[in-house]
């Protein structure tokens, strides 16, 4: 059945781009029965008899079977190449699942009666079992590995088997990243801001964290200094009064205020907390050289956007005060006509 899944993908993404053609099953056929455009040289390497599955004649076969059907079909040239990584993804698994059966089917030919007579039954089978249920469970990686999170969820309530193949923490780590989080693999501390009864021991961390991720609202934003480009962030919101969906394209930090006033500035207990983290990692060194720059001074930055304060909050006793003992960047957002903080900094 996951077989079908994965030939059915693969037919149908390659539908998109060769209008209608039979995609995988032509290159079959053409690897075996050969084709009239060929050079008779690569015809008589395609007829050649397909000795075992396991056979370099056999891939080889298989492999030119494809670079001749992409090179009958100049269409595919203006096409990206997803359609030969899924025919080549799909030979594989169907290559290597029919050699397991050849050399399986070889064993129980050439054992003889003594060596079948000293290995139990039950060890044979559970051998097989075995080489199976890995190879299904390649399959099925592979496959939920372009699910969103909700179908992931909802495969993993298919069966025992599907749900612990749909546990792995390499598929929930992948979601958790695409948020995008890309600091969590980084940022111990981060963890606890987000979640403080997480265990990032627990192998099932990332699957846990997921939920509470996808509920935060974060944004892209580029941050200035006066007439200076910083850095591309992503902005996360932690906590607080949610800020909408509108957030400013972009932040210039136009002034500095001491530290000690920050808990004048925040004094509001649901006032928005955020974690700033850089966009790419050629953006990392803008945002660390920024957050040194306000701890030299031992200053907050300042931003002002329409109605809003953006403040800028370097690794202080503050941010401590808020579960976080990281180095990243931490802000809060306070409204323009919140009272005394013009007049307090």
């Amino acid at each position: 059945m996951l077989h079908g899944v994965a030939e059915g993908s693969t037919r149908k993404r390659s539908r998109v781009v060769m209008e209608g053609d039979d995609g995988l099953q032509d290159i079959q056929d053409d690897a075996r029965s050969g084709n009239s455009d060929r050079p008779e040289e690569e015809m008589s390497v395609l007829a050649k008899p397909l000795w075992s599955p396991d056979s370099v004649p056999r891939m080889e076969s298989e492999l030119k079977g494809l670079i001749e059907y992409v090179r009958r079909k100049p269409q595919l040239n203006d096409a990206n190449a997803s359609f030969m990584r899924d025919s080549l993804r799909t030979m594989l698994i169907k290559c290597t699942r029919e050699a397991e059966l050849a050399f399986e089917t070889e064993s129980s030919i050439v054992d003889s009666p003594s060596r079948s007579s000293s290995i139990s039954g039950d060890d044979s089978k559970d051998e097989n079992t075995a080489v199976e249920w890995y190879a299904v469970h390649d399959i099925l990686e592979t496959v939920f590995r372009y699910l969103s999170a909700k179908d992931l969820s909802v495969a993993r309530g298919v069966s025992k088997d599907w749900n612990k193949c749909g546990s792995k923490p390499s598929l929930w780590r992948q979601l958790c990243l695409q948020q995008p989080w890309r600091s969590l693999q980084t940022d111990r501390a981060l963890w606890n801001l987000i979640d403080p009864t997480l265990d990032v021991k627990d192998p099932d961390v990332w699957r846990k964290v997921y939920p509470t991720l996808a509920r935060k609202k974060w944004w892209r934003c580029k941050l200035m200094k006066t007439n200076k480009f910083v850095c591309n962030l992503i902005v996360h919101q932690i906590d607080g009064e949610s800020l909408g969906d509108n957030f400013p394209s972009t932040l210039t930090v136009e002034r500095r205020f001491a530290l000690m006033h920050l808990t004048l500035a925040m004094l509001p207990i649901n006032s928005p907390l955020l974690y700033f983290e850089p966009e790419t990692d050629e953006d990392k060194e803008g945002l660390e050289g920024f957050i040194q720059y306000l701890i030299r001074r031992d200053r907050a930055g300042l931003a002002i956007e329409q109605h809003r304060r953006y403040i800028f909050i370097p690794p202080c006793d503050y941010s401590r005060d808020r579960r976080y003992e990281g180095k990243s960047l931490l802000g809060g957002v306070q409204l323009s006509s919140a009272h005394g903080f013009q007049n307090n900094i």
